[in-house]
């Protein structure tokens, strides 16, 4: 399931560098895979266990284990890559400037 699911990723995207938010440690790998992406470099935590990187062409992923986050998870994580287009939930987001 997490290859089909990195195929059906890669197909949704095309050549655009959408950002992505990844849950789970396999499919994670599976899609950066079928995305030929190689490489990251953390720049901050948005919360306990996610973690924000960039991938060597500017695109942002923020990875994040399948137990980890609570019921506001996602929602924090939308919030951090889109702070015009979320609201803050008013919980703190750690981050090293970029």
């Amino acid at each position: 399931l997490p290859a089909l699911l990195g195929r059906i990723v890669r197909e949704a995207v095309g050549g655009t560098r959408a950002d992505l938010v990844l849950t789970g440690g396999e499919t994670a790998r599976r899609v950066l895979d079928a995305l030929g992406v190689r490489e990251m470099v953390p720049v901050g935590q948005v919360h306990h266990g996610a973690v924000h990187s960039r991938t060597p062409d500017g695109r942002s992923v923020v990875t994040r284990p399948g137990s980890f986050g609570g019921p506001d998870s996602l929602l924090r994580i939308a919030a951090h890559l889109r702070p015009r287009r979320f609201p803050r939930t008013g919980a703190t987001i750690d981050e090293r400037p970029t």
